[in-house]
């Protein structure tokens, strides 16, 4: 069945927009850090939050509690998982230390600790993995860290649309949470700016702060009707009001702005409504290509193959990779009856 929208399309571009940002940063080699203001990461991450807020209200209204739990743990654990485990069992050819010593480091045991329970900042490295000239840090999985905030929005939504359809204005309770939200990202940006402090920066970079981009997702699910009646005219209003915040390096109406966008495209590019009909690799994308990337770079493949070559090569396994992580994994996990 054709769907109506084409959010799988924007997954992916979004997915790829991360994985050629993440290359212009990761790799240090001079002739990829000019393109670095090309790949904007930030803007795909949101874009994910916001189409997130749509779909997961979506899924949660069509189910059971039981079977939203079981749907949204089947969709984010098998590959996530697989990645986490794989990474630890297999990157100990990379490390700097003997296998014996690699696999009863405690560093080991607090990296899978820390990754399967979605807590990457605590332990983002292996033991020996990835010092590397050429790599700007050790952590396996940078990108990971979205994961922690999507799980806690899955566990958020049964409340949160129980809240919205009990009450009589889910429109004003979608627009506090919204206000919130921006007031405690800024706020803590503003913090970390002026006592140059991590910790507030990281604080920013939590789910409360990201709740503005999943709560217009959800409205965009809840008024659909008028958001597709709407859509035509809202738009350009949309785009100034990103591009002035944008430019000006601020994030009020950024959220609002940049979902508008975002759902605007998913419904006014019909070509791309069947994108994922040979499989759905965005998420494979996401969370596979840094392992590979700096794999890639750490047994010397962009130093002897050149770094267009490489970057090829890199793309090729990336999508490889993911494709076959959703027919072999993801997809039969997805479709088992029990």
């Amino acid at each position: 069945m054709k769907r109506d929208n084409c959010f799988d399309f924007l997954r992916f571009i979004f997915a790829f927009n991360v994985v050629l940002g993440h290359l212009t940063v990761i790799a240090l080699f001079p002739e990829l850090q000019q393109y670095k203001n090309l790949f904007n990461t930030y803007l795909s991450v949101t874009g994910f939050f916001i189409i997130s807020g749509f779909l997961i209200a979506q899924s949660y209204e069509r189910s059971t509690l039981k079977s939203y739990f079981i749907k949204r743990a089947r969709r984010l654990l098998p590959a996530y998982f697989l990645v986490v485990i794989g990474c630890a069992i297999g990157l100990v050819g990379l490390s700097t230390l003997p296998a014996t010593e690699y696999y009863t480091s405690l560093d080991l045991w607090e990296y899978l600790g820390a990754n399967l329970s979605f807590m990457n900042f605590l332990h983002p490295s292996l033991p020996g993995v990835f010092n590397h000239p050429h790599i700007n840090d050790t952590a396996v999985n940078g990108s990971l860290w979205t994961l922690k905030i999507e799980v806690g929005f899955y566990l958020l939504i049964p409340l949160l649309m129980l809240w919205l359809r009990k009450g009589k204005h889910p429109w004003l309770i979608l627009l506090i949470i919204y206000i919130l939200a921006i007031i405690y990202r800024n706020s803590l940006s503003i913090i970390a700016d002026i006592q140059h402090e991590n910790f507030y920066a990281f604080l920013a970079r939590q789910l409360p702060g990201f709740m503005s981009f999943f709560a217009v997702g959800i409205a965009g699910y809840i008024y659909k009707d008028y958001l597709l009646r709407l859509k035509n005219y809202l738009i350009v209003p949309a785009i100034i009001f990103f591009v002035i915040e944008f430019y000006y390096n601020l994030e009020v109406l950024t959220p609002l702005a940049w979902g508008l966008i975002v759902l605007w495209c998913a419904y006014s590019l019909p070509i791309f409504n069947n994108f994922a009909k040979y499989g759905d690799i965005s998420y494979g994308i996401y969370i596979y290509h840094a392992p590979i990337l700096k794999i890639l770079l750490s047994v010397g493949v962009f130093s002897y193959m050149g770094i267009w070559s490489a970057s090829l090569i890199y793309i090729s396994l990336v999508t490889i990779v993911s494709y076959a992580s959703w027919h072999l994994l993801e997809k039969r996990i997805l479709n088992r009856k029990k």
